[in-house]
């Protein structure tokens, strides 16, 4: 059974954290008010595979916590999660909200231009997104090393 778990865990965080990467890099290339409207259409369709991905990726690593109950006296372990939940606060929660503010703004925009405000709301989206990446690669190397 752990075995298993083990599999769709890893199959989870593949999943989840392809779509965290890729986030920065499919916003980093709209230039134009046409380009961004596409851009965050992509990520509105898209949204579904980190919070799928996180989802499953947390209930598997509780799972496996629970079949090995040593794992909860393991640090490592334990900032793991917590350092996720973060993750999936950010991807689930503030990325989105922000890619509707984001795409409201560019539906009320008449030229190709980007607006300011958009602009402002997408260095906040920014943020997010290397927070989160940065906190994924810790993750990461948390759960390859066991420190």
């Amino acid at each position: 059974m752990y075995i298993y778990l083990l599999f769709v865990h890893i199959v989870s965080a593949i999943t989840a954290m392809a779509a965290v990467i890729c986030y920065p890099l499919i916003m980093s290339s709209a230039r134009t008010t046409g380009q961004a409207k596409f851009a965050l259409a992509l990520l509105e369709k898209t949204a579904i595979l980190p919070k799928l991905g996180g989802t499953l990726l947390l209930l598997t690593g509780l799972a496996l916590g629970f079949l090995e109950t040593s794992l909860f006296k393991e640090l490592w372990y334990l900032l793991s999660i917590v350092i996720f939940l973060v993750i999936l606060v950010i991807f689930a929660g503030l990325i989105p909200a922000g890619i509707k503010q984001q795409l409201t703004l560019l539906q009320k925009t008449p030229g190709d231009d980007l607006p300011g405000a958009y602009r402002q709301s997408r260095r906040r989206s920014a943020w997010l997104e290397v927070i989160a990446n940065l906190a994924a690669f810790i993750v990461i190397l948390l759960m390859v090393f066991k420190p």
